[in-house]
């Protein structure tokens, strides 16, 4: 690693970070209604405007893994994967379009109420299930990836930088509830900001210009933008990035509780929409700048590859290593990125704790104990917010023993674990005639398809096809050893092919695990579905609003009918009774059964 460590004004600034955002979770907590009921300490009171509501969606979602892992992928690979900022026009589309509404307009506090009211409670609990473990290993990595950096760069000890990260995340989160994860989100996303931008900026002139890093990129192959290869097993394609990158990333957005509280919290429908499309420029922007970051620092190493000079240990440590490297004489500027880092970390961690918090609380305590005061389930919330602190912290020590670069890991966490979930979501709005049933065998199907892939990947690794790299730089390279095994200093590792049957399955791209997973969810369940259907199941279909809030060509794509039912006053008799249970007034309910009559 870079002989260069942390100056004092970089301690200063990270800490400053760490205190700003532990003073926000006081303000909050000692403020307004002081976080005394659940619907303030969970969904901020449904009175959150669009600007904090966008800024946390954006902060959310840029975490470490993402700070750390695009520029490592455009590193090691090049910078196709910068295409994937085409999905999140499907990926916000379908968030903003189908789901929002339909939580939004039941008035849910956990989003895994919905499967209950349109299965069965047993597939609520295990919506709560799936989603709580998906959360805890992924905040795990979320709060290993900088602490791993932050030793690589400054010497922190790993479990230093990894308890003290858990100990604020937790504080804050415990104290001030979803409002102090919200705006500490927004100063977050700031901080996240203008530590990419520096990092851009003193790299570019440290090359010699734009023109030069263009230059040296385009000569060692990492321009290739747009590969319009159908074959799936090909690690970065156009299809790949666009089609299966949405699917990867699509539950963060729709239907996990981290984006539902968001849209719960929002004042309006409205405002929760508008959040959805404005966060569309703010995730371009984010993600092209983290992708010229990993061209500028190829460029400035392109002549002696960092990992084989024993400068870094995992591709995910050349940013931090650039940093200190070569920012490192600038007093201050290598806390600003650390503080960057950490960011992304305490607001994705923050998110996912009150997620975690929220889908616990009612789906599992209230449903146990349905005599709870509001005083009593808030004092829960703060408990089980710590008790989650806590197991997320001891979970990112175990991630070290992974040695596959953290964005693939997260995306592949992602294909395994939640693709199912996410089927279950969309098979119950797409697909009148499921049911718990097919929520059932579908999701385990789903479930086990997805792990065989990707443990077949991981015993017979694919072809990654990463880009050459060079040693004629370095000071080794004149060595017998080197000259004899490179050709101008040009190392590339040829891939042998695995004979064994089960290496075609593995070769499938990481991307589209979680396609591949929602697929066989749906499938599998709307065909269990049809098979065991009983007579009665029809006569008890599912209320329109939980199949669809969405506009009539929607509905008409999926056999729905375009004119009342006889039931539609039973319906709205139900949604009077579960109004009644979530606390809406009696105009809310006029105006919902005024939504649902426009609808169909």
């Amino acid at each position: 690693m870079a002989e260069k460590g942390f100056h004092v004004a970089d301690y200063v600034v990270f800490g400053l970070m760490l205190l700003i955002s532990a003073a926000i979770g006081i303000y909050h907590g000692c403020t307004g209604g002081k976080q005394r009921t659940t619907n303030e300490y969970l969904l901020g009171n449904r009175s959150m405007k669009t600007f904090p509501i966008t800024m946390s969606l954006l902060a959310s979602f840029f975490s470490a893994i993402t700070l750390l892992g695009v520029p490592s992928e455009v590193f090691t690979y090049g910078v196709q994967y910068n295409v994937l900022i085409l999905s999140f026009f499907l990926i916000t589309g379908t968030a903003a379009i189908i789901f929002a509404p339909i939580f939004y307009g039941l008035h849910l506090t956990s989003a895994h109420e919905y499967l209950e009211l349109r299965y069965s409670y047993g597939v609520r609990k295990l919506g709560c299930f799936v989603f709580v473990v998906q959360y805890l290993l992924y905040l795990s990595v979320v709060l290993y990836a900088p602490s791993l950096a932050l030793k690589a760069v400054a010497g922190v000890p790993l479990a230093t930088s990894i308890i003290s990260t858990g100990v604020v995340c937790t504080f804050y989160t415990t104290l001030g509830g979803l409002k102090a994860v919200v705006w500490t989100d927004v100063f977050q996303a700031v901080v996240i900001v203008i530590g990419l931008i520096t990092v851009f900026i003193v790299g570019t002139i440290n090359v010699g210009g734009l023109g030069k890093v263009w230059k040296i990129n385009k000569q060692r192959g990492r321009l290739n933008f747009f590969d319009f290869d159908p074959d799936p097993t090909v690690r970065n394609t156009f299809w790949t990035l666009t089609i299966g990158g949405a699917f990867s990333l699509m539950l963060p957005w729709t239907v996990s509780q981290a984006a539902v509280q968001r849209f719960l919290a929002s004042e309006s429908i409205k405002t929760a929409q508008r959040s959805l499309w404005l966060s569309i420029p703010g995730l371009i922007v984010v993600v092209t700048l983290c992708c010229f970051d990993g061209l500028v620092i190829f460029a400035v190493y392109a002549d002696c590859d960092l990992k084989e000079s024993g400068k870094v240990t995992s591709n995910d440590q050349v940013l931090p290593y650039f940093v200190i490297d070569k920012l490192g004489g600038l007093n201050g500027v290598p806390g600003i990125f650390m503080a960057c880092l950490f960011s992304g970390s305490l607001s994705t961690a923050s998110s996912g704790l009150n997620s975690m918090i929220t889908v616990v609380l009612e789906d599992l305590v209230k449903k146990r104990w349905t005599n709870l005061s509001d005083y009593n389930a808030t004092n829960i919330s703060k408990m089980l917010a710590v008790v989650f602190g806590v197991v997320m912290t001891c979970g990112a020590f175990t991630i070290q023993y992974f040695s596959t670069l953290v964005l693939q890991l997260v995306h592949s966490m992602f294909g395994i674990i939640s693709g199912p979930l996410l089927g279950i979501f969309l098979m119950g709005v797409l697909f009148p005639r499921a049911n718990y049933k097919g929520a059932y065998l579908g999701a385990l199907t789903g479930f086990i398809f997805t792990l065989t892939i990707a443990t077949c990947g991981m015993i017979y690794p694919p072809d990654k096809k990463a880009g050459d790299i060079s040693i004629k730089g370095c000071k080794f390279y004149n060595s017998t050893l080197y000259l004899n095994q490179t050709i101008d200093g040009i190392i590339s590792k040829p891939f042998v092919p695995h004979s064994e049957p089960l290496a075609k399955l593995g070769s499938l791209s990481y991307l589209w695990y979680c396609a591949t997973s929602v697929f066989t969810t749906i499938v599998v369940g709307v065909l269990t579905s049809l098979l065991f259907e009983r007579n009665n199941d029809r006569q008890n279909r599912p209320r329109p609003e939980l199949l669809f809030s969405i506009p009539q060509f929607f509905k008409s794509l999926f056999c729905c009918q375009k004119e009342k039912s006889s039931s539609d006053e039973n319906s709205y008799l139900s949604i009077q009774l579960h109004n009644k249970e979530k606390g809406r007034s009696k105009d809310e309910t006029v105006q919902l059964k005024e939504i649902n009559r426009l609808d169909m």
